[in-house]
C-alpha cells in the first residue's frame, strides 16, 4: 500500500496580503496554480508559540495550554518560557508527528525545528527531529529534512519545517522598510530551492503546504503604553509579552487594578481589559489555568511599555539607532484583525490546481493533514468541512479504499469461475465415471 506523504513550511509572521508586493512570484505562482485561500484565520493570541502548537495539534490556546510566549507559574512563583514546562500543560495532547507515527509501524515524521519540538508527548518523539538553531541556513534545513524523506532505512512520509523570517526582520527593522522586502525576495528563493530539490530527488509525490502563522502590524514608540500610568508596579506580577499582558493582582489588589484599567481603557481607547471570566468566548482563551485575573491587550498599532526592553538587541542586531520615526512590527492582537491574518496554499496529488477554499481557521488544519496522511485524529476543536472540495477525488484514502474493493471484486470474480471449473470438471468425471462403470458390468 501507498503511504501518503505531506510537508508542512511555516513561514513565521508571513501575513497574507505580503504577495501584493510582487516580492515574491515564485511563492504566487505556487498558490494561484494550486489550492489556496485569499487568507486563514488563527487563534488569539496572535503569537508564534501558540499558534505552532495549533498548528501540530487542532486544539484552541485554552486546551493546548502554549498562552504566550511564557506564562507566570502560581505555585512556584516563577515565570515559565520555552521549555517542556511551557509544552506540557496537557498530557493528553498528541502531534501531528506523534499521530502520524503511532498509525503505522511503517510511518515516520521528520520534525525541522518547528515550536514545540525537543519535547516528549507521551513519552514519545519524531523518528528525526532538530531542534531550533539559527545557524543551521535555511537551505541545509531544506537539505536534512529532504534527506529524511529518502532515507534508506526509516524514510519519513510527514515532515515539518520552520522558518524564522519574515518576522526576525519584521519586528526589528518594521514591515514598510526596503530591506525587509529584500527578505521576501530571500523567502521565495528559498521556497524554488524546496521544490526544485524534492523533483530532483524524485519526490513528486510528496504534498506541500506552505502557511504562516500570525501577521504583523506597525508600531512607532509614540504608540507605546506605559500601564504603569495607571497601576503601581508593586501590586501585581505579569507575564506575557507584548501587545498581550497577563495581569496576577497581589493580595487585595485585583479590583483597584482592574478600575484603574477600564477607566484608562475608555479614556485612551487603545487597549482593552478584562477581568479572566469576562474574555470574550470567541477567543476560546479563558478556559485555562495559566490565564491570569486580568488580562490586557493592546489594540493593533499600539503597545506596552515592555516593548522598550527590545531596543538595545534591535539596535545591536539590525544596526539601527531608534528614534522617533523608527517603525517595528508587532503582532498577538485580537485575531480578527485582518492585519493578523496568515496565508496557505496547497501543493501536490493530494490537491486540485486552481481551486479556491473559503478562509478557515487554522484549527481545521489538523483535521486536513490527517485526511490527506489517512490518519485518525480524534478530540481536536478543528473541522476538516469545507476544505475537502479542494482535495483531488483519488486520494490516497480513496485509492486505498478502492484498491481494497476492486481487489475483492477481482477475488470473488476468480472464485466463482474457480467454482464453476470444479463444477464442470465433477461432471465431466463423474460423466466418464458413469461410462466406465456402464462398461464395467
Amino acid at each position: 500500500m501507498h503511504i501518503p506523504k505531506l510537508l508542512i513550511v511555516s513561514y513565521d509572521a508571513f501575513r497574507y496580503d505580503y504577495f501584493d508586493r510582487n516580492m515574491t512570484p515564485f511563492l504566487e505562482m505556487l498558490k494561484r496554480n494550486n489550492t489556496y485561500v485569499d487568507y486563514m484565520k488563527n487563534v488569539f493570541i496572535t503569537k508564534t508559540f501558540p499558534n505552532h502548537q495549533t498548528i501540530a495539534t487542532g486544539l484552541f490556546v485554552e486546551s493546548h495550554g502554549v498562552i504566550d510566549s511564557e506564562f507566570y507559574d502560581k505555585k512556584s512563583g516563577r515565570i515559565i518560557k520555552y521549555s517542556e514546562e511551557l509544552y506540557n500543560y496537557n498530557n493528553n495532547i498528541l502531534p501531528i508527528w506523534i499521530l502520524n507515527e503511532n498509525s503505522d509501524r511503517n510511518r515516520h515524521s521528520g520534525v525541522m525545528m518547528w515550536p514545540g519540538i525537543g519535547f516528549k508527548y507521551h513519552g514519545s518523539s519524531p523518528t528525526f527531529e532538530l531542534s531550533w538553531n539559527i545557524s543551521v541556513s535555511w537551505r541545509k534545513r531544506i537539505d536534512i529534512l529532504i534527506s529524511w524523506f529518502n532515507h534508506p532505512k526509516t524514510p519519513i512520509n510527514f515532515g515539518m519545517l520552520y522558518i524564522e523570517e519574515p518576522d526576525f526582520h519584521g519586528h526589528g527593522i518594521g514591515i514598510n522598510n526596503a530591506n525587509f522586502n529584500k527578505v521576501l525576495v530571500k523567502l521565495d528563493n528559498i521556497t524554488k530551492y524546496l521544490h526544485d530539490t524534492l523533483k530532483e530527488k524524485s519526490l513528486n509525490d510528496v504534498n506541500v503546504i506552505h502557511l504562516s502563522d500570525h501577521g504583523m502590524s506597525t508600531v512607532t514608540i509614540d504608540r507605546i503604553i506605559n500601564l504603569t500610568n495607571y497601576i503601581n508596579p508593586s501590586d501585581y506580577i505579569y507575564a506575557g509579552l507584548s501587545p498581550v499582558t497577563n495581569i496576577y493582582p497581589k493580595a487585595g489588589k485585583e479590583t483597584l487594578i482592574y478600575t484603574n484599567l477600564s477607566i484608562a481603557s475608555k479614556r485612551t481607547k487603545k487597549f482593552n481589559v478584562y477581568l479572566k471570566k469576562e474574555i470574550p468566548k470567541i477567543y476560546h482563551f479563558s478556559d485555562n489555568t495559566r490565564v491570569g485575573p486580568i488580562l490586557v491587550v493592546a489594540k493593533p498599532g499600539y503597545a506596552f511599555e515592555t516593548f522598550y526592553d527590545n531596543f538595545p538587541w534591535y539596535e545591536k542586531e539590525f544596526n539601527i539607532t531608534v528614534n522617533e520615526k523608527s517603525e517595528f512590527g508587532v503582532h498577538g492582537y485580537d485575531n480578527n484583525a485582518s492585519e493578523m491574518y496568515p496565508f496557505f496554499f496547497g501543493v501536490g496529488p493530494a490537491f486540485k490546481a486552481e481551486c479556491k477554499m473559503q478562509p478557515f481557521n487554522n484549527i481545521d488544519l489538523l483535521p486536513l493533514f490527517c485526511e490527506i496522511l489517512n490518519v485518525q485524529c480524534d478530540h481536536i476543536n478543528g473541522t476538516l468541512g469545507d476544505l475537502q472540495k479542494c482535495l483531488t477525488k483519488h486520494n490516497y484514502k480513496e485509492t486505498f479504499y478502492s484498491s481494497v474493493y476492486i481487489g475483492g471484486a477481482v477475488i470473488s470474480v476468480l472464485g466463482i469461475v474457480i467454482l464453476y471449473l470444479i463444477l464442470l470438471r465433477k461432471r465431466h468425471i463423474e460423466k466418464y465415471n458413469t461410462i466406465y462403470r456402464a462398461r464395467s458390468t
